[in-house]
């Protein structure tokens, strides 16, 4: 049952962090937004796709 409870912490643990990634991207890549680069420039920057930051800019 220990290894049970373990192996869900450390995969909680591994989400989190991607989800903190992925929020300091988006940050990165509005700031950048509101500096006017461009969105395809934005995307080479923070390594994402142009449609995620698209995404993310939708409501900026």
């Amino acid at each position: 049952m220990c290894e049970v409870a373990e192996k869900i912490y450390e995969q909680g643990i591994e989400q989190g962090l991607e989800q903190g990634e992925e929020q300091s991207k988006r940050e990165v890549a509005r700031n950048l937004h509101a500096m006017g680069m461009k969105d395809i420039d934005i995307a080479r920057a923070v390594n994402v796709s142009l449609n995620k930051v698209h995404e993310w800019l939708e409501f900026v």
